[in-house]
């Protein structure tokens, strides 16, 4: 996994305390698909490629710095 990446985990766990709600890998996900389908930088073929040789799930530095303006919160830092 690249060095500066994001793991799902980490960024479902930063939007909870975020938001102060759970959220969990189910609501990351739905955050997810709106913002794969309205700017369209990654698709569900490259998170699952990533999940098959890495272990687990990611989005690089600049893809979760580009969500997190989506959200409205920076989840690239804890």
């Amino acid at each position: 996994m690249k060095q500066d990446a994001v793991t799902l985990a980490q960024l479902a766990a930063r939007l909870e305390r975020a938001i102060h709600a759970d959220v969990g890998l189910q609501g990351l996900q739905t955050l997810l698909y709106g913002w794969k389908m309205k700017y369209h930088i990654i698709n569900d073929h490259t998170i699952t490629s990533r999940r098959q040789q890495e272990g687990e799930a990611y989005l690089t530095f600049f893809e979760a710095l580009h969500f997190s303006r989506y959200c409205g919160y920076d989840l690239t830092h804890d």
